[in-house]
Parts: structure tokens; sequence; C-alpha cells
């Protein structure tokens, strides 16, 4: 896939770098496969093409609810051949109702926290210290789920269909899931053509994002030192001390559900929990 938004993407490897992901030593050898079956090929020109697209839109409208535990394993290219990952999870659950969406997602090492989105307010729950801030939602969000989890957000999914950078590539199954297969590939406009390029596998029954997998150009020179620590390091090893210039980000959505209904309290704090502040 080709990104029409490279301002986009730098703020979200700026984000990603101080986003508290574990980090992993370098190791040789290449990031999380990716499914090779397919059972058949098609074109985004092809009407099998536009027919899985509409599909895919049709189905995501359709969902209510949505629970998934997103992981992210994102893979630093050394120049010698070796690799750096850092690995995030984050337990999400959403609710869409009256034109918005709930939103709780559950963050895992190293900051046990809770962010919950409900019709009026923006809580941060402390889970560790079991103490919570309420402010104000200055937004209500999506109206229905979209395809997320990768730099384009909300609107570059639908801009590639516009675009004709998008490649059907059959189907497979990811996580027990049957997954269309869906590639960006060059949009025809050469202006639109930028650093990085994806694939999409996406739940046929719910149109629901399995996984995903980006490969992109770091967008400016940044050595693994200072990735690790945020600033540069003295001292350094051969490792430490190389220029990063190519990433792999692989998502992937376990136990993924829709439309299943969700227990009382969802989008709340604990009863029990201590409020900060007013």
């Amino acid at each position: 896939m080709r990104s029409r938004i490279p301002v986009l993407l730098t703020v979200c490897l700026v984000l990603a770098a101080i986003s508290g992901c574990v980090g992993q030593a370098p190791s040789n050898g290449a990031g999380a496969g990716s499914p090779t079956k397919t059972t058949q090929t098609a074109s985004f020109s092809d009407a099998k093409a536009h027919e899985v697209v509409d599909d895919i839109r049709a189905k995501q409208r359709n969902i209510s609810t949505y629970h998934a535990v997103e992981v992210e394993k994102r893979t630093y290219h050394l120049p010698n051949g070796s690799t750096y990952s850092r690995t995030r999870k984050i337990d999400t659950t959403k609710k869409y109702v009256d034109g918005a969406m709930l939103q709780r997602r559950e963050y895992f090492s190293p900051r046990s926290r809770t962010v919950i989105e409900n019709e009026t307010s923006f809580i941060t729950y402390d889970r560790a210290n079991d103490t919570y801030r309420v402010g104000n939602r200055r937004s209500g969000g999506p109206n229905h789920y979209f395809i997320s989890g990768i730099y384009e957000a909300r609107n570059e999914f639908e801009a590639a269909f516009e675009d004709d950078s998008l490649s059907y590539r059959g189907t497979t199954t990811v996580l027990g899931h049957e997954v269309y297969v869906i590639e960006f590939d060059n949009p025809k406009n050469p202006k639109n053509a930028s650093w990085y390029t994806s694939k999409f596998w996406i739940d046929t029954e719910s149109g629901a994002l399995v996984k995903s997998k980006t490969d992109y150009r770091i967008p400016f020179e940044e050595t693994l030192a200072e990735l690790k620590n945020g600033r540069p390091s003295k001292g350094t090893t051969s490792d430490d001390g190389a220029v990063i210039k190519n990433a792999t980000v692989v998502f992937t959505y376990e136990n993924l559900s829709v439309n299943e209904d969700l227990s009382d309290g969802t989008f709340e704090p604990p009863e029990n929990a201590t409020r900060n502040g007013r």
C-alpha cells in the first residue's frame, strides 16, 4: 500500500516511539510471517474486487459492538541484517450507539492503565493504584466501525478505493477466521506514492480487520540507541549506533468478536476505585 499522508505517518512514528512498547533485544531473522495460501487472485479493477470492497463496507456498518486484543509488533531492520523489536498489547472493546463510539482500551506492560470514552467523559484508570481521573469528552468519534490499526487511520482506506491503489488477492485463513486479502499498491497518480506498503487480512463474515502488515522507511535519521532511550547515548555498541532506515509493523487482532452483549459497567471505572481530582 502507498500512503497519501506522509505527515500523518511521521506523527504516528513519533507517537509510537513514546507509546510505552516493550523492547526486545536485537536478533537475527525476519519478523512475523504472513499467510501465503490463497484460493483466488484478482485485481482491483475486476468485478470481484468491487464486490469484495462493497461487501466489506456493508458488513462494517452492521457492527454494533466489537472486542479484540490488539497485538502490535514493530520490528526495526538494522544494516547488518539483525532486528530490534517492540511489542504492545491492548484489550479493546467498542460500542457504536446513537452516532457515537464508546470505547474501553486496557493497556498492558509496561503501564497498567485503562482508557475509557463513554457518552460524556474521557476516563483514565490506573489499575495498579485503583484510581481514575475524569475529563470531558471532546467528540463522539466515528459512528461505525472502520479499518484502523495502521497509519492511514479512518479515511485513507476509503481514499485508496477511489485511487485504484487496492488489489484483491483472494481469501485465506488467519487466527481461525476466513479472510479477504487486500494489498495497497502504487496509486495510478505517482504524486500520491509514498514510503510504505501494506496488506490487510479482513474477516469475510464481519468485515473486521484480523491482521495487517506494513513495511515502511524511517522518515528521519535515528540510531537504535536513540530509539531505545529517546535521546542520543554515549558509549553505544555497534548495533546501538546503527542508523535505522526500515521497519515493519504487524497488527493482529486476537479473540475477535462482534455484535455480542457487553457487561454493565464496561464503559465506566470500577465502582470501588478512587477518583482523583474533581
